[in-house]
C-alpha cells in the first residue's frame, strides 16, 4: 500500500483528494469487497480495480468533504476476501485551512533626494 496513510491538506472550497495504490501480490490474491469510512462525516471514499503488466490491484481515492476550516482524523476500512488479512485500514488526516485573502503589497517609492 503506497502511501500508508492519507493526508488531506488545503484551503476551504478547493478539491482535496488523495489516491492510494494497493497492489496485490501474486502469491496472495484478494478482492476488496467493501470500502467505508469509520466516521465518514468529512471524507468520501472510492475504490477502482486496475490491471497492468507489472501487477494489479486497487486505487483507493479519498476525498475531503469538510467545508469549514479545521482538522479531522478518520479511518478507511477495506473489507477483503482474504483469510490472511480480512480488513485493511487506512488512517486519514485532514487539515483544511481558511482561504484568507492575501494582503496587497504596496509599492515603496524611494526618491533620489532621500538620504
Amino acid at each position: 500500500m503506497e502511501p500508508a496513510y492519507a493526508r488531506l491538506v488545503g484551503p476551504v472550497g478547493t478539491d482535496i483528494n488523495k489516491a492510494i495504490t494497493i497492489t496485490r501480490e501474486k502469491a496472495y490474491p484478494f478482492k476488496i469487497l467493501a470500502a467505508k469510512a469509520r466516521n465518514g462525516n468529512d471524507i468520501a471514499v472510492n475504490v477502482k480495480e486496475f490491471s497492468k503488466a507489472d501487477g494489479d490491484g486497487y486505487v483507493l481515492t479519498i476525498e475531503n468533504k469538510k467545508t469549514a476550516a479545521g482538522r479531522y482524523a478518520d479511518m478507511v476500512i477495506l473489507t477483503t476476501d482474504s483469510k490472511i488479512k480480512p480488513t485493511i485500514t487506512v488512517p486519514v488526516y485532514g487539515q483544511i485551512i481558511s482561504a484568507a485573502p492575501q494582503p496587497k503589497r504596496t509599492p515603496t517609492n524611494k526618491s533620489a533626494s532621500d538620504g
